[in-house]
């Protein structure tokens, strides 16, 4: 085998144990899903063998999935969109801070990693609630009279959600920040440039890329999560997660439930080509 063609094979080669892992483990199990969603359904039976579109079709005129699905859609999108905030500051926080208070920094973000979904949900429910820790603070500081309730609200919700993804956002962006020249934002500053300025002008263009893997990888976890909006959202926040849990463990329809994750499949899929797309062509990460 000649050098070039031994170069264009090594990272082929390299790759494919994982390939080989992505396709056992994700592959054939998608297309096994994919082929149960077209099956048949009856009463007292978990699925009948067949092809069908009926599950599909009943996805474009039944009401509770549509709200499901605008349900999940808008809670990955506002979840998202505060979790790429706040993790950009907290990760241009650290990235500015001199290198003895990094690893604290770095140990208060891993936190939230280190317990289960569930035992993070049990934690709210010792905050929202209307004798909860939230409201006696509140009380005690005098910023308001009577208790208040935020559990089983959507704001509970969206905040259970930005708590779980924010971490993964954090690591993802002081990757990008620690390949970045601090001296350029001396040389900005030196210039008279303020630090709004700076940051559109000079910051943003260099992290975008980032920000949109970032937000990729928030909006991904968060479309998939049905534990978090279920226990501490109104019991009409229905998500697809929730109905794909309800149709295969509560109503034993195993077709409409692939069929729903087959819905869910794609439209992570699709935001993950839109991501692709919208990063620029060189992209520069530190390791």
């Amino acid at each position: 085998m000649t050098g070039p063609k031994r170069s264009r094979l090594t990272p082929w080669l390299l790759l494919t144990p994982a390939l080989i892992l992505a396709v056992v483990f994700f592959g054939v199990p998608a297309l096994y899903m994919a082929r149960m969603s077209v099956n048949a359904h009856e009463p007292q039976s978990y699925f009948t063998p067949g092809f069908t579109f009926e599950n599909y079709v009943r996805l474009t005129h039944d009401p509770v999935i549509a709200g499901a699905i605008w349900n999940t859609v808008w809670l990955a999108l506002i979840g998202s969109a505060v979790t790429i905030v706040l993790a950009c500051g907290f990760a241009l926080i650290v990235w500015l801070k001199p290198a003895r208070w990094r690893l604290w920094f770095i140990g208060l973000a891993l936190l939230p990693l280190l317990i289960s979904e569930i035992a993070i949900i049990f934690g709210w429910w010792m905050v929202f609630p209307r004798n909860g820790l939230l409201s006696v603070a509140l009380m005690s500081s005098g910023l308001i009279t009577d208790k208040i309730s935020l559990m089983y609200t959507e704001g509970a919700a969206l905040v259970g959600l930005v708590y779980i993804t924010l971490p993964y956002c954090f690591f993802i962006l002081l990757s990008v920040f620690d390949g970045l020249d601090r001296r350029v934002l001396e040389a900005a500053s030196d210039l008279g440039a303020p630090p709004l300025t700076t940051f559109y002008e000079i910051l943003l263009p260099q992290t975008r890329a980032g920000l949109l893997a970032a937000f990729a990888q928030s909006f991904i976890w968060t479309m998939g999560t049905y534990a978090t909006p279920m226990a501490l959202g109104p019991d009409t926040l229905w998500t697809l997660g929730f109905l794909i849990q309800d149709q295969m463990l509560g109503k034993h329809h195993w077709p409409m439930a692939a069929a729903l994750s087959m819905v869910l499949v794609v439209g992570v899929a699709l935001v993950v080509l839109l991501t692709r797309w919208l990063q620029p062509q060189q992209r520069s990460f530190h390791v």
